[in-house]
């Protein structure tokens, strides 16, 4: 079994029968920073994928953004992961991708993973907008054949219907991209991040916000 991060939550740890096949949502992506919108398609993946967990890994070199690196550090990005899913037992965050020299490559991921936890079942949750690129991933058919994948569209795209992967919808219309123009552009992200999160960037000013507008 993969043990989380957090004692006390909203989500309790499930109690489930003898011979149960455990299955673990990985949810990986670059979360500069991560949102609310984050978080609620992880529960919502909880709930229709039937989910025992949910695990966080933030990428460190994603060999599709080598023009567009991350902007808050490997430490600043596991740290408001952290904080946004501290409260919550069936949520936790792994470093390995951040640990790990070179690009962060989903194969190297999965075959980790299932080296130290034989037997588990993992879900790769993969973004729509991710999709059109997964055949080019490295080592793609190794990896089609460790993981399942399962697809989280939060904009409801029509035809989303016909694709072969089980689908987690929920429509949000949210994005880091978003919350870093805001930051720069000094508009309030207050109720886009958890307040933990909030804090965090506003205290260390991070994505060029004046510290003298935290209190927006």
């Amino acid at each position: 079994m993969i043990h989380c991060n957090s004692k006390d939550s909203s989500h309790s740890v499930r109690q489930r029968p003898p011979g149960h096949v455990e299955r673990v949502g990985i949810f990986g992506g670059s979360f500069d920073p991560i949102h609310l919108g984050h978080l609620i398609l992880a529960e919502a993946a909880l709930e229709s994928l039937s989910l025992d967990r949910v695990i966080f890994i933030p990428n460190g070199f994603s060999p599709f953004k080598t023009s567009t690196p991350p902007l808050a550090s490997a430490e600043e990005r596991l740290e408001m992961i952290r904080l946004s899913i501290k409260d919550e037992a069936l949520f936790s965050v792994d470093e390995r991708e951040l640990r790990r020299t070179g690009p962060s490559y989903t194969i190297d991921t999965a075959r980790s993973l299932l080296a130290e936890h034989p037997g588990v079942r993992f879900l790769y949750l993969i973004g729509m907008d991710n999709l059109k690129d997964l055949d080019k991933w490295h080592g793609i058919d190794e990896l089609k054949n460790l993981v399942d994948f399962a697809v989280l569209d939060r904009s409801s795209l029509a035809g989303a219907e016909k694709l072969t992967f089980p689908i987690v919808q929920r429509r949000i219309d949210l994005s880091s991209t978003e919350i870093r123009q805001r930051v720069k552009s000094g508009l309030s992200i207050r109720f886009m991040v958890s307040e933990g999160v909030y804090k965090y960037i506003m205290n260390r000013g991070l994505y060029h916000f004046p510290i003298t507008n935290a209190k927006a």
